[in-house]
Formats: C-alpha cells, sequence, structure tokens
C-alpha cells in the first residue's frame, strides 16, 4: 500500500465551533466529489459533509468550509484530499453480503474455473473492487480455497486484488482482524478453518488466517482512474453496491472498464440492487452477475 503522505497536525488547545457549510461551500464540495470521486451528491448531503468533516476542520484550526476547500486546493496541500476521501465515502461491508452470490459462486462459477485449472493450466485472478474493510475479498479466498482446494494455492495459481480509494478501510483490510461477531455470518466450517484467536488478545478480534492473507493483495487506486494499473485479465470481478452512488456517465465508464479488465467467458457481479444499467459486452446471467461474450 501507499505510503501515507497526508497533512498532520497537532489538535488545536481551543476547539472551534464549525458551522454548516453554506450553499455555496456545498456547491464546491459537490462538485469536487463529483469530478474526483464520481459521487453524485443532491442537498440532502450537506449534512454528511458537515458531520464527517467538521472534525478536521477543528484539527486544522479552519473556520469555516470555503477556507477547508481553499486549503485542499493548493497544490502543498493535495494530499490532504485523501482525508476528504476517507471521510465522505461509504464503507458498509461485510461476510457473505448479499450471500446468493456466492451460493452462484459454488454452484455454476467454480465447477467451470476448475475446469479451466485442471485442463488448461491457466491461473485464477480475481478482483474485489471497491473492497472497503476487506470482508469481501476474504469471503472470496475462503469459499474458493473450500471449493477447489490446494490445486488454487500451490505455486501461484490463485490471486485476488481487493482495491478501494478509501486508504483507511484498506489498512484495515490488510489487517485482517475483526470483531467475532460479524464473522457469525461465516459457515462455523470456515469459520473455524480459516480464524484464529491471538493467544495475547484481550479483546473481541479475531485473526483471519495466513495461508488466506496470502492470496489477497489490496491496492489503492481510484476506478475513474482513465487507465487502471493493472496488467492483468481476471475472470471473475465482484464491485457491488459501488455504482449505486456514482453519476450515470461515471458509473457507464466504470462497468466499461471493468468489462475490459475480464477474461473472455469472465463474470461481472454486481450488486443486487444495482439493475438496469446499460452493460455491453456482458450477458446477464443471475442476480446482477453478467459474463463477459
Amino acid at each position: 500500500m501507499q505510503k501515507d503522505t497526508r497533512v498532520k497536525l497537532p489538535t488545536p488547545q481551543k476547539i472551534l465551533t464549525i458551522e454548516k457549510p453554506t450553499q455555496k461551500e456545498f456547491k464546491l464540495f459537490s462538485e469536487l466529489v463529483l469530478n474526483d470521486l464520481g459521487l453524485e451528491w443532491g442537498d440532502g448531503k450537506k449534512y454528511l459533509l458537515h458531520a464527517r468533516v467538521q472534525r478536521r476542520l477543528q484539527i486544522l484550526n479552519i473556520q469555516t468550509f470555503e477556507e477547508y476547500y481553499n486549503f485542499i486546493d493548493k497544490d502543498e496541500n493535495n494530499s490532504e484530499r485523501q482525508y476528504l476521501y476517507n471521510a465522505v465515502t461509504t464503507t458498509k461491508s461485510g461476510f457473505y453480503r448479499e450471500k446468493q452470490h456466492f451460493d452462484y459462486l459454488r454452484e455454476y462459477i467454480f465447477p467451470e474455473l476448475k475446469k479451466i485449472v485442471s485442463n488448461q493450466g491457466k491461473n485464477l485472478r480475481f478482483w474485489s473492487a471497491g473492497c472497503s474493510t476487506g470482508e469481501e475479498a476474504y469471503t472470496l479466498a475462503m469459499e474458493t480455497h473450500d471449493t477447489l482446494g490446494n490445486i488454487v494455492i500451490s505455486g501461484g495459481r490463485l490471486r485476488i486484488l481487493g482495491s478501494d480509494i478509501n486508504t483507511d478501510v484498506l489498512e484495515a483490510a490488510t489487517n485482517g482482524k475483526y470483531n467475532s461477531e460479524l464473522v457469525k455470518l461465516i459457515p462455523e466450517k470456515l469459520r473455524n478453518r480459516y480464524f484464529f484467536v491471538e493467544t495475547q488478545r484481550k479483546d473481541n478480534f479475531v485473526q483471519i488466517k495466513q495461508n488466506i492473507k496470502d492470496l489477497i493483495q489490496f491496492r489503492h487506486f481510484n476506478l475513474l482512474a482513465s487507465k487502471y494499473p493493472i496488467a492483468t485479465k481476471f475472470q471473475l470481478i465482484f464491485c457491488r453496491n459501488v455504482l449505486y452512488y456514482l453519476d450515470p456517465k461515471c458509473r457507464e465508464r466504470v462497468i466499461r472498464n471493468l468489462i475490459e479488465h475480464l477474461d473472455e467467458g469472465g463474470y461481472l457481479v454486481l450488486g443486487i440492487t444495482e439493475s438496469g444499467y446499460n452493460v455491453k459486452g456482458v450477458e446477464k446471467q443471475a442476480y446482477s452477475i453478467y459474463r463477459k461474450i
């Protein structure tokens, strides 16, 4: 993961009272997150901007949102934008979220992939795009290991990429430590097989095992980038509940880029509620699952 070069300043002695952003200030940030993140903000997001960013203004000793905008707009403070990105992006995740996708994987997709590995000697490459705190990527790794076994583990036959714009969630994903309540959605057999409790820990956290962590690389980059820093093609891409938040033009661009990085016959999995999009070059299979043709 990239070195954290964000601006870090001490907490001020006196806590400032930060007023809610004016309409002019909100417009400035709405345009910024649209251009940088593809997020489409209505007026209802004004509360979100104030609630999630006001603490940062206090730390920087900045009194208004316009001052903060001018601050991050300067070239020497450009890295401060990452704090904003982390604050305003949605990071909800979970193990086995939208479980029907993983049921479909086991029943239909994994048998095909096993043949590809066995008969063609091909390596498997998966991508969790917008991976948040890593639960989706780890679920993919556990399911693949459990279903296909060591055939996909030995010699680097399986590699999973997890990517996100938010550096805070990527750090959590890389650590692979989760509250034991969160892992209860994982079938007990897999939970016992792939997690352990560190003996020195006194809290309510469990750790993903190293053999599963080794299958995944977490990387920081923006899905709106004009060119993705990826040299491989994927047999499976999960990009669930990301497109929902994007401006329609940005959404189409991301879909087009994702399909471009799919291997022939590869699968693109979107969120259950992300339907009705213009997805060219693929055929719908089920549950917002598409296959490249």
